[in-house]
Order: structure tokens, then C-alpha cells, then sequence
């Protein structure tokens, strides 16, 4: 296989049956995160809301991903949740630190109560396409 042959077999993951459902799952999961968040943000700062959203949609995108968009890895489940708690971990503090710069920033600028709702819409999104190949080649190995 060429290296122009490999370019274009990883470029392909992205046009895949899988990778739409590595998106619908993820965006359900970034759904929670959010409905979370906004529930949490009435009982705890800005920063714990997030952390906890984000920890509950965790364990929910887990079993999303291992159910319908990587379900033919033959790795244990306790190993398949040990690595995606590593990238997940990995992913959480850009996450977070993104998600309270941007509120700060979009506050400064006048946004008022829009500032943690955009903020937070784009920080969950933010780690999507990296994450999946980290998944595919790295957690949910056939």
C-alpha cells in the first residue's frame, strides 16, 4: 500500500457509515452534556455544572459508542472503558478551559446570558474528530 493509498484510506474514515453514527451518538451525548449543565448551573458555579455534566454524558457516550458505532470490538469492556476514560480524561481540561475562557470572552463582549450557552455548544464539540480515530484505533479495536 502507498503512502497516497493510506492518505486516502484515512481520509475515508471520515466519509463513513460509521463516522455519522459516531456523530449522532456523540451528539446525543453532547446533548446531555448540555441539558445537564444548564440544570446543574441553578446549584453549582459554572466550572463544577460543567464537570459534572460532562462526567454523566461520559458514561453515556461510552456505552452509545460501544453499542451502535464501534460494536465488533472483541477487547474487554473493562479495557475498552479504561481507554476511553484515558482520552477522555485527556480531552476533559480543554474542555473545561475552553468552555470558561469563552464564557469570560463572550461576557466581555456583551453576550450576557448567550455567553455559557455558546461557550459550552462549541467546547463539547470541539474534541470530535480527533476522539474518533482515537477510539476506532485505540478502544474499540476489532
Amino acid at each position: 500500500m502507498t503512502a497516497l493509498d493510506k492518505i486516502k484510506a484515512f481520509v475515508l474514515l471520515y466519509f463513513s457509515k460509521q463516522f455519522v453514527y459516531f456523530i449522532i451518538a456523540g451528539g446525543l451525548s453532547a446533548l446531555l452534556n448540555f441539558l445537564i449543565r444548564l440544570y446543574l448551573r441553578s446549584y453549582f458555579d459554572i466550572v463544577l455544572s460543567a464537570i459534572l455534566a460532562y462526567c454523566v454524558a461520559l458514561i453515556f457516550a461510552f456505552f452509545l459508542y460501544r453499542r451502535f458505532v464501534f460494536p465488533f470490538s472483541e477487547i474487554s469492556l473493562v479495557v475498552q472503558g479504561r481507554r476511553f476514560l484515558l482520552i477522555q480524561l485527556g480531552c476533559m481540561p480543554i474542555v473545561v478551559l475552553t468552555f470558561s475562557s469563552l464564557s469570560k470572552l463572550f461576557y466581555f463582549y456583551g453576550l450576557g446570558e448567550l455567553s455559557e450557552l455558546l461557550a459550552h455548544a462549541i467546547s463539547i464539540g470541539m474534541p470530535a474528530l480527533i476522539t474518533f480515530l482515537l477510539y476506532k484505533l485505540f478502544v474499540f479495536i476489532k
